[in-house]
């Protein structure tokens, strides 16, 4: 009562608004409602320009709602994060479900590191089509991502240590995972039921598997892709074919002229791709060749069109 208040979000959670719970409250002009309408609602005494702002999939609301009009918001997906802080360290703990297209997870909160992903934080965000994971994330909990169904990219930072059991399990559109070389430990199944999953590049040496699942019913032709010099690795791995990567000699490239273009000696009938990052963190795939048994060409399509301070290029040998 008589408060300052110029907005208010209103979390999920709440299901009953207390009769006048906002009288007088002349100022606000902003309501945000993260989930679904309550049962119990008034504004009465709000400001005359007061709003109600809800976010797409919402139910229980008309056109207006406790008197005053709705309108459709856009949330951040990373509005729709829940966190547990403990002592200097933050863990990501739930999101909601309706949470869609690319999260990029915070680094902070309150000031404090982002260092989990809880158990089953992002379960069941089968609108969720790409995750970013920063550098101060070191575990990923169980069932942290499973039936992520529309998960086609993951970008694991290299400060994760463990990913526990089920993390990414049933994320049916995800095509290829690269592992970075902090990781130690992989636990039962981790990727099970990744059906697209084709492509697993092990940025070091080989991480310790708990379980016999951790790649169960990925697809058929799944490969893991090493480095030269990497070790822990046999002729199988997880139950799927070795493939080491070799290094490709370079022809030309050019780094004067826009858009970029390179050109290597290929082998007939192999199939490379070529990825792009400007930190050398953060790799992604713009483009595939196929070989010819000769020196083929590659052109950036991207460029200008989506410029980089600086971009490193780099060719991988898939198939």
């Amino acid at each position: 009562e008589y408060c300052g208040l110029t907005s208010v979000i209103i979390g999920d959670s709440v299901t009953s608004i207390g009769w006048n719970a906002f009288v007088y409250c002349s100022s606000l002009e902003s309501i945000t409602f993260r989930g679904n309408a309550p049962t119990r609602h008034t504004f009465s005494g709000v400001s005359d320009f007061a709003k109600i702002f809800i976010i797409p999939g919402a139910t229980g609301f008309g056109e207006t709602f406790g008197g005053l009009p709705v309108v459709y918001k856009t949330v951040p997906p990373t509005d729709h994060l829940r966190y547990k802080v403990g002592g200097n360290t933050v863990t990501i703990t739930d999101c909601n479900e309706i949470v869609s297209g690319a999260l990029a997870i915070p680094l902070t909160y309150d000031g404090k590191p982002v260092t989990s992903i809880g158990d089953r934080a992002f379960w069941k965000c089968s609108n969720l089509t790409s995750v970013t994971i920063p550098d101060s994330v070191t575990r990923i909990g169980l069932w942290a991502f499973r039936r992520c169904s529309s998960l086609t990219s993951v970008t694991i930072s290299d400060s994760v240590t463990y990913i526990g059991e089920y993390a990414f399990s049933g994320c049916t559109s995800l095509t290829s995972v690269t592992i970075p070389d902090s990781v130690i430990s992989i636990y039962n199944g981790a990727f099970e039921g990744c059906s697209s999953l084709k492509t697993i590049t092990f940025g070091g040496d080989a991480p310790k598997l708990y379980g016999a699942k951790v790649f169960s019913k990925v697809s058929d032709n799944a490969k893991v892709f090493i480095n030269p010099d990497a070790t822990g690795f046999g002729e199988t791995f997880g139950g799927l074919p070795v493939i080491i990567l070799k290094k490709l000699r370079i022809n030309t490239f050019n780094k004067s002229t826009t858009p970029f273009s390179l050109s290597f000696e290929s082998k007939s009938g192999s199939t490379y791709v070529i990825e792009v990052t400007h930190d050398l963190k953060q790799w992604g795939e713009i483009g595939e060749v196929q070989g010819t048994g000769s020196s083929v060409k590659f052109t950036d399509p991207r460029l200008p069109i989506v410029p980089f301070k600086r971009n490193y290029f780099r060719v991988k040998l898939v198939e």
